[in-house]
């Protein structure tokens, strides 16, 4: 908890730091719009068949976004809709290393006012290796929460060159939540999807996930396994 304090104090500093380098960029938006026939969030599932759209703005190393999660039919879901709101900025520490840094506020509109929102902090470590590792910290402020995650990821061409439209996107992660009340433990995922770009700026995917968490942890299924397809398109 005290490593994100000191970070979001000197969160200002850094950014008027990046400035001058913001100055000469142009602004990039991605759009995402999903369907999952699961929502599951760190390992519990929060809904059935759900509809995800998503979008976000980039300016330089800056970033804001929001991403929200429709249940289509499913009067048992945790939570009818969710909208999460995001932002944040990310460096390089070296030739092959950067630091992610932000905020997400979760906020769920159909709940009482006192449970309806959630303000999380994060820093992530993006390496440029192979598989991408990449390790997360987050603290959620209103659940008290600590969680740490790392995650892979690979992209296999399917075609006869390196720059086929078509390729096999394989992902993992596996991670450890602690609240400062209640269950502690592991949970993990992975995906395969299925990817066609149909032009440098737009694809089209479908894959299947699978995730899992330890028990006592969720009140719920400990194991989930579904598929989702999406069609993404940046400017």
């Amino acid at each position: 908890m005290k490593i994100f304090k000191k970070l979001l104090m000197l969160l200002p500093f850094i950014l008027f730091s990046q400035h001058t380098a913001f100055a000469q960029t142009s602004i990039r938006v991605e759009t995402s719009f999903a369907y999952e026939s699961e929502y599951v969030f760190r390992g519990v599932q929060f809904a059935d068949e759900s509809f995800q759209p998503s979008v976000e703005i980039g300016y330089g190393t800056f970033y804001i976004g929001t991403w929200v999660n429709t249940p289509i039919v499913d009067r048992d879901a945790q939570f009818l809709n969710e909208i999460d709101f995001y932002g944040g900025f990310g460096f390089d520490l070296g030739e092959r290393l950067s630091l992610d840094i932000g905020l997400t506020y979760y906020w769920f509109p159909e709940e009482p006012s006192s449970d309806s929102q959630t303000r999380e902090a994060f820093a992530g470590f993006v390496f440029d290796l192979p598989a991408s590792p990449e390790l997360y910290f987050f603290y959620d402020f209103d659940l008290d929460t600590f969680t740490i995650e790392a995650a892979v990821g690979h992209s296999i061409s399917l075609g006869s060159s390196t720059d086929s439209p078509l390729s096999l996107d394989l992902g993992a992660t596996l991670g450890y939540v602690h609240p400062k009340s209640g269950t502690s433990g592991a949970y993990y995922g992975g995906s395969a999807d299925l990817s066609y770009a149909l032009s440098p700026n737009n694809s089209f995917s479908f894959g299947v996930r699978t995730s899992g968490i330890e028990r006592g942890i969720s009140n719920g299924r400990t194991g989930n396994l579904w598929w989702g397809m999406s069609f993404t398109a940046g400017f």
